[in-house]
């Protein structure tokens, strides 16, 4: 329980309370409305935290590399909840930093550390409610990551199978094409599944796929150049003013 001294206190600093008043900082406090361009969903944030959120989400995507349009929501529905799960804690120490200001000249002890014992024990005393309810809206915040994280995992796993199986499909098919001496460009392209690969995508993977072969073989014969590397399959590397013959 606050006492009487307290609790006079923090009416009178809730008095002094009456927000920015200057210019700049009625700029700094501004909100605005926004809304985000992927979920449509409208926002009341600072100027601040808008640049600071838009940063934040941009990594997080970039680490995830979503792929199509449902992969992407996910991935934004988790950068907005690690958002609001580091906001909790802040906030957390917010409220410790509040009750310090608000408490630390009502305790003098002789002894820096007493006191700051002290003020977090009786900060906790006074806004327990608050501190208590932050786990709660953290371990929910959390259930909902772990959940949307694996749905984002379990979806990119299934589209990266699909889509190194389609690209071996699409290697033999061009192969067979520079075989055939058809023309290939940088702009060919081959189309297996629904996946849409360039042939100068699919020439890279395959040039890279045998100097893979070609190191792992010569690995094994103790690096003799003398023993002679036979690759299963080799085409040259394309450019714009070149076309690839057959091997």
């Amino acid at each position: 329980m606050t006492t009487e001294k307290q609790q006079q206190a923090n009416l009178a600093n809730a008095k002094l309370s009456t927000g920015p008043r200057t210019e700049p900082g009625k700029s700094r406090a501004k909100l605005n409305a926004l809304r985000h361009g992927l979920t449509g969903q409208f926002y009341v944030m600072s100027e601040a935290d808008r640049l600071a959120y838009n940063d934040f989400e941009k990594n997080i995507l970039a680490t995830l590399a979503p792929v199509g349009h449902y992969e992407r929501d996910l991935a934004v529905a988790i950068a907005q909840n690690r958002w609001r799960l580091n906001r909790a804690r802040a906030i957390e120490f917010n409220i410790h930093g509040l009750g310090h200001q608000d408490l630390a000249d009502d305790y003098q002890t002789g002894s820096p550390d007493t006191e700051v014992a002290v003020v977090q024990a009786q900060t906790w005393l006074n806004r327990h409610h608050a501190l208590t309810n932050l786990p709660l809206y953290e371990n929910r915040i959390e259930r909902s990551l772990a959940l949307t994280k694996k749905e984002l995992d379990d979806l990119q796993t299934t589209r990266k199978a699909a889509e190194a199986a389609a690209i071996k499909e699409a290697e033999l098919l061009l192969a067979q094409r520079v075989m055939n001496r058809e023309p290939i460009t940088p702009d060919t392209t081959v189309e297996v599944n629904g996946f849409v690969f360039s042939a100068k995508q699919l020439i890279a993977g395959i040039n890279r796929k045998t100097e893979l072969e070609s190191a792992r073989f010569y690995q094994s014969e103790g690096w003799d150049r003398s023993q002679k590397f036979r690759s299963s399959l080799r085409l040259p590397i394309i450019s714009a003013e070149t076309q690839p013959k057959a091997a």
